[in-house]
């Protein structure tokens, strides 16, 4: 029987409307390869600059420190090791994606040095030294609780991970380089954006023998398609912030013996909590059948149910976790409906 979903607060999104109605046309014109002199690859270098300039503007950058990648998980490993060198120390925390953690294991295979963080009950990032020469990954946002790490103020160097935050939350501190990922504004999946903001401290890890600083594999038309689903995300009205607060009041207010991972500064599109009692399959499936599609377990691995190593972490309860992510097409009735879903679901388990 297929069941028909109510309301989608799973993470992974369908590409924005605004963004599907055009796509076939890009595909159409935007496929030429812009570096040739032909007329359609002119036309196509010069849709790829109007390109380059509304992200550089939504993302406080510069056209020119704007790169676009065929593989969101590229831009970890040339974010992040284009800034390292022989003496420098790797720092990541014990909530960071698990590119990174590849990132890390890789250098520690070379016999280099790196330091894994500790955090809080509320993921903050513990206190720690480091010199000009090091390395820092820092998240601006987790992609599971939603929240938002302290501003940090060291001299390092550092690798924002923005994959989460997108344009929702930009880095309030100075960064050499910061990976975004299209999806997080409902672009397509498949175009990650690295802006490299200091080009004299950072050198492509990849292969080469020219100058580009990435490979150029990336779609033209998801690039397009991507800048189009920006320019009308941020034009969307957003009430992501009141709607959060009003599940997370519920929870508190109608199901016991819960743990809300989520704090109250977090970013509003997220929302993650483990009720005691229950077998998170379970209740997705249970959610599922009453029209509400709900994530659970690892962000970075939830297709498998993998227990949140975020929430482990961070010392939080990990069975019985779900996950939402409130989408901007999400309606307070949506919401009212899905509290209400959520309460059968816990009664008829428990």
């Amino acid at each position: 029987m297929v069941v028909r979903i109510t309301a989608d607060f799973q993470q992974e999104r369908v590409l924005h409307p605004a963004a599907l109605s055009l796509l076939s046309e890009f595909f159409t014109n935007g496929w030429a390869d812009p570096n040739k002199l032909n007329n359609t690859s002119r036309q196509a270098a010069i849709l790829l600059q109007q390109v380059r300039q509304t992200f550089a503007t939504a993302l406080n950058a510069r056209p020119d420190e704007i790169e676009f990648l065929g593989e969101v998980d590229l831009g970890f490993q040339l974010g992040i090791t284009g800034l390292l060198k022989a003496e420098s120390k790797l720092y990541y925390s014990k909530i960071d994606r698990q590119k990174i953690f590849a990132v890390a294991t890789t250098e520690q295979n070379l016999g280099r040095s790196t330091t894994c963080l500790p955090v809080d009950g509320n993921g903050e990032i513990a206190d720690f030294t480091c010199g000009p020469q090091d390395v820092i990954c820092w998240q601006v946002a987790n992609g599971e609780s939603g929240n938002l790490q302290k501003v940090i103020k060291k001299q390092a160097l550092i690798f924002a991970d923005c994959t989460a935050s997108g344009v929702d939350h930009l880095p309030e501190f100075e960064y050499q380089t910061a990976l975004f990922d299209s999806a997080s504004w409902q672009g397509p999946a498949g175009l990650g954006v690295l802006v490299i903001k200091s080009a004299e401290k950072w050198r492509n890890p990849l292969p080469h023998n020219d100058l580009t600083r990435t490979p150029g594999t990336f779609s033209i038309p998801l690039a397009l398609a991507s800048a189009v689903a920006l320019e009308n995300y941020l034009k969307e009205i957003d009430i992501r912030s009141q709607l959060k607060q009003q599940i997370i009041a519920f929870i508190k207010s109608e199901i016991a013996d819960v743990d809300i991972a989520s704090s109250a500064e977090s970013l509003p599109k997220f929302v993650s909590f483990s009720i005691k009692g229950i077998e998170a399959d379970r209740a997705l499936l249970a959610l599922e059948e009453l029209g509400f599609a709900v994530d659970s377990g690892s962000a970075c691995k939830s297709a498998d149910m993998q227990p949140s190593h975020v929430l482990a972490a961070m010392g939080r309860p990990i069975a019985g976790n779900l996950r939402l992510t409130i989408h901007k097409d999400i309606s307070e009735k949506m919401v009212k409906e899905f509290c209400q879903a959520l309460k059968i679901t816990v009664a008829k388990l428990r």
